[in-house]
């Protein structure tokens, strides 16, 4: 993580050949391909081994998606019954109403966390059997919709974290463990010796309204946590989903200022953009995926 100095974040529609040809230091990209929301097979470890190679034939670092706070029904563990109220496990919940498909889950319940590590038909599991360099955490920020079922759910997603890490580690010690969002748990020093970086969407940005910039206070808060895992010589990775070239470069001076990575996308993931790199003139190279 250390060599890190420019990434990538593509989930939907992604392509091994696109992800193959890409030059990024470090991509994000799920582990399976998936056609109309459906699962419909993993990577293989060659299709894996050639997306951490770079065209020039420089190895770069690639991070399989896994979300630990929902269920996604395009996953290779969703079964079709799980949709009659009558038949879903206990630890399945609500859907989420910004994204079809994705479903809250108890994540503390022993039979959700089968499912994710533990046993080599597990994702997590599967992920590290794929020759992946590590894992991209998603919906750890989950624990927050559960206080009022749960008292300990902070501290149980962080044993989650913990707990998932360290078994991934003892099959590749090497594996690494990203974060995103949720990163008040920084605050948690056990947390925080587990993980190798942290990502963060809409830091400067798209809180609540696209391109809108966020509160002050929001992003300082927000700052001082992350320069805790940077000053910890955590990676800390930034996605802006922004148009305007304008505020992307406004964005990317002061993220590259506080010693952050950034990246822009278009929310929905479904295409690849360019580093963010500032040339010398501090410019951005042009951003064609929208």
């Amino acid at each position: 993580m250390g060599a890190v100095s420019n990434w990538g974040y593509w989930l939907s529609l992604a392509t091994m050949g696109g992800v193959a040809a890409a030059p990024h230091d470090l991509l994000v990209v799920d582990s399976e391909i998936s056609l109309n929301r459906e699962f419909e097979r993993e990577y293989s470890r060659e299709e894996v081994a050639r997306m951490k190679r770079r065209p020039d034939g420089s190895p770069r670092v690639l991070l399989a998606y896994l979300s630990i706070g929902e269920a996604e029904r395009y996953r290779p563990y969703w079964q079709p019954e799980w949709y009659d109220q009558a038949k879903k496990p206990a630890w399945l919940d609500k859907e989420n109403r910004r994204w079809a498909g994705n479903y809250l889950v108890r994540y503390w319940d022993p039979e959700w966390q089968r499912l994710i590590f533990g046993a080599p038909e597990a994702y997590l599991d599967r992920i590290v059997a794929q020759g992946f360099d590590g894992v991209y955490l998603d919906r750890a920020d989950a624990y927050s919709q559960w206080h009022k079922e749960n008292r300990s759910a902070q501290a149980d997603m962080v044993t989650l974290i913990a707990r998932l890490s360290e078994h991934a580690r003892k099959m590749k010690p090497e594996f690494l463990v990203v974060m995103q969002n949720a990163e008040e748990l920084l605050e948690d020093k056990t947390l925080l010796a587990t993980l190798d970086g942290i990502a963060k969407e809409d830091l400067l940005f798209g809180v609540r309204r696209a391109e809108e910039p966020n509160k002050p206070k929001e992003v300082e808060w927000s700052i001082e946590l992350l320069r805790m895992a940077r000053e910890g010589s955590r990676k800390v990775l930034v996605v802006e989903y922004l148009k305007d070239a304008t505020k992307m470069a406004e964005a990317a001076a002061r993220l590259l200022d506080e010693g952050f990575v950034p990246y822009f996308a278009p929310r929905k993931l479904h295409c690849l953009n360019p580093p963010a790199v500032l040339d010398a003139s501090g410019k951005l190279p042009e951003h064609h995926c929208r």
